[in-house]
């Protein structure tokens, strides 16, 4: 009886995270009413469920490190793919050794709780940890992508695979879609295998190829008369499949939370903000096409990194800074006047409006917030304002999607950074009074 009794607490303090990368609360909401996602439609009734504010900037890396350390980039240091090199101007790929805050695994970790990771977005190479790690986008390698190494060879026997092959997803359509299948279907797999076989207090899992689908196929989602139209649906129906494999696995008792990191709309078009700094002159080249932003020219005073983050060229703080430190801000309130004046350009947020932290020094300048439909690039080599690629989905700030079994709430405003202290106080865990989210179990009813 009292083994019965430690088993009920136990599953009571378990958590199973189920991520769905780039899913919007609407296209849930919809598909529940269409009878696409039956499943969750039952979960719906069962909880909350309901729209959630992502990181700024939307992006992956961003997001779903702030989701699992549940800080603002200000603290964890990661402000999107690619940052520059201190006292350079060459670019690097962020990963996990560039993570300045511990994550919900070290945490869990200090109180002898176990975790099992698959497929966390900006988690490679792994580290060790008490538990299990599978790290996703942008892993390089899988082997180095897995701890304990011992992990490695399970995988490889069930054809695990990092992510699908999207490079050329628009012009091999059928073929990318066969392999968002196959993948998806290696991913459920190896999620059931681990959930079942191995002991852990946090199961967190996340599915990347609703992201993929969104980017390239959503004006497909939008027009039903598409020949891929029904492909977009029966790939939710799947999912959805899937998800209730997974739920059922873990069973009834343990908490359950489904995480979009962003949410996702139609592109209109594509705006290309370092065009206008050129054409006005904030931004000069040494050479065209240039490779990235170590070819602009000393006396460029702004360049914009992607998605917006707009970065000023201060003397003192940049290799070959040319803008005097009192030019600074009377430049930013320019470039802010000047940003508006642009068709889809939102609004423009200073750094100290957006991050707090030790590291708030590596952040851009000013972000840039586009309207609704319009996507903000960072290329450099454009010779127009606007266009269009291959991308026909982008990701948003708002209508993340967010479910919590068992939990209804009227707070006004709901955080992606929220879902990390909602984790540590249904596993009994104390919160660190330096996590910016708050937990969704305490009753507050507005925020910001």
């Amino acid at each position: 009886m009292l083994k019965l009794l430690e088993r009920r607490r136990t599953d009571k303090e378990k958590v199973l995270v189920i991520g769905l990368d780039g899913v919007p609360f609407r296209i849930i909401k919809n598909f529940i009413k269409m009878g696409v996602t039956p499943f969750l439609g039952s979960l719906s009734r069962e909880g909350m469920m309901r729209e959630m504010r992502s990181a700024v900037p939307p992006v992956s890396s961003v997001a779903w490190t702030s989701l699992v350390t549940g800080v603002n980039p200000g603290k964890h240091g990661i402000y999107g793919f690619m940052e520059r090199k201190p006292d350079s101007y060459d670019i690097y790929f962020t990963n996990s050794t560039h993570l300045k805050a511990p994550t919900l695994w070290d945490i869990l970790g200090e109180h002898n709780k176990r975790t099992i990771a698959v497929n966390i977005p900006q988690t490679y190479p792994a580290k060790p940890l008490n538990g299990m790690l599978v790290s996703g986008f942008v892993a390089l390698d899988l082997e180095k992508g897995v701890y304990p190494p011992s992990l490695y060879p399970r995988l490889k026997e069930m054809d695990y695979r990092i992510d699908v092959n999207y490079r050329e997803a628009a012009e091999k359509k059928d073929e990318f879609f066969n392999d968002l299948f196959d993948t998806t279907d290696k991913r459920r797999d190896a999620i059931l295998h681990l959930l079942k076989k191995e002991e852990w207090d946090l199961f967190i899992a996340t599915f990347t190829g609703t992201d993929r689908l969104h980017h390239y196929f959503w004006h497909d989602f939008v027009d039903s008369k598409s020949p891929y139209h029904q492909k977009f649906l029966d790939y939710y129906r799947a999912l959805d499949r899937i998800i209730k494999k997974i739920v059922t696995a873990a069973g009834k008792g343990v908490n359950l939370i489904i995480t979009a990191d962003h949410g996702f709309t139609l592109i209109e078009q594509e705006i290309y903000p370092n065009t206008w700094l050129k054409e006005n002159g904030y931004l000069k080249l040494r050479r065209e096409p240039p490779e990235s932003i170590k070819d602009i020219d000393p006396s460029s005073r702004a360049f914009i990194l992607d998605p917006g983050r707009v970065y000023i060229n201060l003397k003192g703080k940049m290799p070959q800074g040319c803008v005097e430190p009192e030019d600074y801000e009377p430049l930013c309130r320019e470039l802010t006047a000047g940003f508006l004046k642009l068709k889809g350009i939102d609004r423009v947020f200073r750094k100290e409006d957006l991050y707090s932290g030790d590291f708030v020094e590596q952040a851009p300048d000013l972000v840039l917030i586009s309207d609704t439909r319009y996507d903000i690039k960072g290329s450099l080599s454009k010779k127009h304002l606007t266009g269009k690629e291959k991308f026909t989905g982008m990701h948003t700030y708002h209508d993340a999607l967010l479910y919590i079994r068992g939990l209804s709430s009227n707070r006004e405003n709901v955080y992606l950074i929220d879902i990390a202290p909602t984790i540590l106080e249904m596993m009994g865990v104390p919160i660190p009074p330096s996590m910016d989210g708050v937990s969704l179990l305490q009753n507050i009813i507005s925020r910001g």
